[in-house]
């Protein structure tokens, strides 16, 4: 028979898990977000593409906000939270350089990979 300590740390486990799932996806979305970005500005669709890019830049920062929280990031092993840290470096540098190609480059997507 389980204690309610026990009960406890199955459902905190739970909730850890849930929490690096929500990350995963933020992260996820952003670079999907991203890659329609890039197929925007490829065709000419300024504001589309734009709207795309807020749409990623505000994923990432939920990502970074969640991160920066002690109560959330203190569930995270030192392997996840590298993991994450390097997704987030690679994500940066891939909205960075659509900032930098958006409007005169209609290859934008071949020179981020």
């Amino acid at each position: 028979m389980s204690t309610p300590f026990d009960q406890f740390a199955k459902l905190q486990a739970e909730s850890d898990e849930h929490w690096l799932d929500f990350i995963k996806t933020e992260l996820a979305l952003c670079f999907t977000f991203s890659t329609i970005a890039a197929r925007k500005y490829e065709t000419g669709n300024q504001e589309s593409a734009a709207k795309s890019m807020a749409n990623a830049e505000k994923a990432y920062e939920t990502v970074i906000q969640f991160l920066s929280d002690p109560k959330h990031s203190k569930h995270l092993t030192g392997e996840e939270s590298q993991d994450i840290t390097a997704e987030l470096e690679r994500l940066r540098d891939r909205l960075d350089e659509l900032q930098r190609f958006r409007s005169d480059d209609r290859s934008v997507d071949n020179k981020l990979r």
